[in-house]
């Protein structure tokens, strides 16, 4: 039986993917930071037929994390799966971005997964095998505009992943970057509400990631899209490390891949909302 620890289970991804490894047969420690939020988790786990344990968590903190994993590790006697996708998403431009709120960003996003992987490797080497899952996101192959903070933490981890791919693979270890679009959660409307106020030096660019995440959260992913993709990686042999979610992400990231910097940069000079969506489609072509 597949033991897994999975961080930021409260809402979304998080909790889609407890609930789906759960039942698919995974022992499911699902970490959330204040276990009184664990209402919507649980309650998703009974419809599904499916038992979680619900652990008190904080990626922030390391004497949470040590207790955290700790717990993990005396109750199931090891780990066979950690997945990191606690973190936050906030936007906003890299003039604007206070030192307060880039040091949180990367404390939760970065400092925090990297201290999880920290507490569950010397386990995973001992046992010869073990997966690490780092929910990133289409972020680290495209930065757009107010999107810089929050895809600098992306890049970080997808360096992370990489180099604990290699660094474990002689011990069995595999680790991989799942990189979704758009999806449908409660992050993506906080991320909406930190956009920059009206009557700033970016209000034009920013209308253009206002339209871009409200259709997000209108066509966007469900969170089950990615607890399927992390499902896939723990269980497949295949090695790849990079993994977009969903034929929108990899559209994205084709597109953008496709389109030489100078055009890329001059979309961002659009002067109205439909400049911006006719330079859009003809870097891009219609959306899957």
């Amino acid at each position: 039986m597949t033991t897994s620890l999975i961080t930021g289970c409260s809402t979304g991804i998080g909790l889609a993917t407890a609930v789906h490894l759960a039942a698919h047969g995974h022992t499911v420690y699902a970490s959330i930071r204040d276990e009184a939020s664990g209402d919507d988790l649980l309650a998703a786990a009974a419809e599904a037929g499916a038992e979680v344990v619900v652990l008190s968590l904080d990626v922030n903190d390391p004497e949470s994390i040590r207790d955290g994993v700790g717990h993990v590790l005396a109750t199931a006697g090891g780990l066979d799966v950690l997945v990191n996708n606690a973190g936050v998403g906030d936007l906003s431009t890299v003039e604007e971005t206070t030192d307060a709120d880039l040091l949180q960003m990367f404390q939760t996003n970065v400092f925090g997964p990297i201290a999880m992987i920290r507490a569950v490797l010397p386990t995973m080497r001992s046992a010869g095998s073990g997966t690490i899952v780092n929910v990133s996101s289409v972020s680290a192959r495209i930065v757009s505009a107010l999107s810089g903070p929050y895809a600098a933490t992306k890049y970080a981890m997808e360096a992370i992943t990489q180099a604990v791919a290699v660094e474990g693979a002689a011990y069995g270890i595999r680790s991989f970057a799942i990189e979704p679009g758009f999806i449908r959660t409660p992050m993506l409307t906080k991320a909406l509400s930190t956009l920059p106020v009206r009557g700033g030096p970016y209000d034009t660019v920013a209308s253009f990631i206002r339209s871009l995440y409200e259709d997000g959260l209108d066509g966007g992913g469900d969170p089950s899209d990615v607890a399927k993709a992390i499902a896939t990686a723990i269980e497949s042999e295949d090695a790849t490390i990079q993994r977009p979610v969903g034929p929108a992400a990899d559209w994205i990231i084709a597109g953008r891949a496709a389109a030489p910097d100078a055009a890329w940069i001059d979309l961002w000079k659009s002067r109205t909302q439909e400049e911006f969506g006719e330079g859009f489609q003809e870097l891009f072509g219609d959306a899957p």
